[in-house]
């Protein structure tokens, strides 16, 4: 049961009461050890007393803050904390930012922000959270208290005020959480929405000896009717909208950005001049003396997931035990291409020769480049949308060019993008970031291509040391419904986008994206702008759901 809020007026005779009557706050306060602390702010924000300069006032301001203020605020929690000779369990002292003597201070402890970037973590690197002190005054009056509150509010990003209730921006933040947009189930894949309920028939991630009979129509069923290549007519399709609907920035973001809604905007890039300025003739004339890094594959797929036994490792180094045992999907590796360090001129004569067919059994692409480091005079040729600028923070300006028959397989990015395309089509399959455990979200293990330039052929023979966190192990074109059964529940979003269309696809929405080439031009040619996402999580993390960015909270 939700604890009741004091209004107002009733906090200073709530504290003045407390004053006068036997205290029994020591009874039922939690102390919290180090070790305690640890484990509590993996996944919550601690507002300890120091225990040793428990006066009674504060005991009593830290009762109101527990059952009034944060009452109902599940991400916070109160108690007090010894901080004499205080050790953290690696010995580390505790680290008070200055602060010399705790007479007159509470501490915060932020919520720990987990590394899940690397799976090789000593046993001895303990994650340790940041604290915050707050000095307080003997002197007890409801401003104090709106500055401790709004303090606690800071630190551990709540949104309440001193009454307890949530304040503006707390309601704005749940309306948005409350409202993302989800992609509306078509008949078809209703029928594949089997709950998956019963708990003997599940099957394992890493198990294939388990088995379960009685569902195996029903999974070849849903496996022939998840294959999207026949189907993409029958998909939900992403909202168009032109650019004249669009009247303010305010507009896009409370219905696309706050919604981590996709859409496709039509009419918005074809006034700039890239569109008949980028020809291959100007790109040769003016970059050709330019050194780029490009990839390269013998079939045009790029990142794709497929199983390790086919590799023959013939790297110095092999992937340490203590990685792979943390590994879901031991199996598997993410395939990295081929790269190559070549003269731009180059790449657009290999881009042309494949194109006309001179050149087979090779892809080539020049993927996320950034423009200002090596075109940073195109910058002048492209502009940010006007509904968008200023909104969020911009964070890389990219180039794609390849022959234009590339496939980058089902991945997702942390960045919100803006994609504009120039020449040739993208035809883009997404999926909602909102249950991550059904595109089955993990690091896989990371192998790469080599090239051999003298026969022009490539070799499968180097596993790395490193894991990719944003690709998913599921062949949306063939699923293992066995293997990955939860996928069969997911709908997709056919966003297709023709030259002089612009996706706007926020962050963490899974992709995958085939390209097509321009008739004419036998080229396909995009520019995207990634930027800080208003929406974000951690990850790898199958479980972390979507919240608004901290960077962010002024906007709300």
């Amino acid at each position: 049961m939700a604890k009741a809020t004091v209004p107002n007026y009733l906090l200073l005779t709530y504290l003045l009461i407390h004053l006068l009557l036997p205290s029994y706050l020591s009874e039922t306060i939690t102390l919290y050890k180090p070790e305690d602390i640890l484990d509590a702010a993996r996944s919550q924000c601690l507002v300890l007393f120091p225990h040793e300069n428990l006066t009674k006032w504060k005991k009593d301001i830290l009762q109101l803050l527990a059952d009034v203020s944060f009452g109902n605020e599940s991400s916070v929690l109160f108690g007090t904390v010894n901080t004499d000779n205080f050790l953290w369990p690696n010995g580390r002292e505790l680290n008070l930012e200055g602060s010399k003597t705790m007479e007159n201070y509470f501490l915060i402890f932020k919520r720990i922000e987990l590394d899940r970037t690397c799976l090789l973590l000593p046993e001895t690197n303990i994650p340790i959270p940041s604290v915050a002190t707050y000095n307080l005054t003997s002197f007890v009056s409801p401003d104090v208290l709106d500055d401790i509150v709004q303090f606690i509010n800071t630190n551990c990003h709540t949104f309440r005020n001193k009454e307890g209730q949530l304040t503006v921006a707390g309601i704005h933040r749940q309306h948005i959480l409350e409202n993302l947009f989800k992609v509306p189930k078509t008949k078809e894949n209703k029928n594949l929405d089997h709950k998956q309920e019963d708990e003997s028939c599940m099957i394992g991630e890493n198990d294939y000896a388990k088995k379960c009979e009685n569902r195996d129509e029903h999974i070849t069923n849903a496996k022939t009717q998840n294959k999207y290549v026949d189907t993409k007519s029958e998909l939900q399709k992403c909202d168009r909208i032109q650019l004249s609907e669009l009247s303010s920035p305010l507009q896009f973001f409370q219905e696309f950005v706050s919604l981590s809604k996709p859409v496709i905007i039509t009419g918005a890039i074809k006034q700039w001049p890239a569109f008949t300025k980028w020809t291959r003739a100007f790109l040769h004339d003016r970059y050709g003396d330019i050194k780029i890094h490009i990839k390269m594959t013998s079939d045009g797929i790029y990142e794709g997931v497929e199983p390790k036994s086919i590799w023959r490792d013939e790297s110095e180094k092999e992937i340490p035990k203590a990685v792979l045992e943390k590994l879901l999907y031991p199996d598997l590796v993410v395939v990295r291409p081929a790269s190559r360090e070549i003269l731009f001129s180059d790449f657009l004569d290999l881009v042309e020769n494949i194109s006309q067919g001179k050149v087979k059994d090779i892809s080539a692409y020049l993927e996320y480049s950034s423009i200002a480091d090596y075109f940073p005079e195109l910058q002048e040729d492209i502009t940010e949308m006007e509904f968008f600028r200023n909104i969020l923070e911009l964070k890389h300006l990219n180039l794609w060019l390849s022959d234009g028959n590339t496939l980058g397989k089902l991945h997702f990015d942390p960045f919100d993008n803006f994609l504009c395309q120039i020449s040739g089509v993208k035809e883009l399959l997404l999926y909602e970031p909102h249950d991550n455990s059904k595109l089955y979200e993990a690091h896989i293990q990371e192998a790469v291509l080599s090239y051999n330039q003298s026969s022009h052929t490539f070799h499968r023979k180097t596993l790395l040391e490193s894991t990719s966190m944003v690709m998913s192990p599921v062949d949306i074109s063939d699923p293992d419904l066995k293997r990955f059964p939860k996928f069969a529940d997911l709908q997709p979003l056919n966003c297709t986008i023709q030259a002089g269309e612009v996706l706007y696809m926020p962050a963490f929405w899974w992709h995958e994206v085939q390209s097509k080439p321009n008739v004419s031009e036998h080229r396909n040619m995009a520019v995207n702008f990634w930027y800080e996402p208003f929406l974000t999580r951690e990850f790898p993390c199958p479980e972390c759901s979507l919240d608004v960015n901290p960077k962010y909270f002024h906007l709300l």
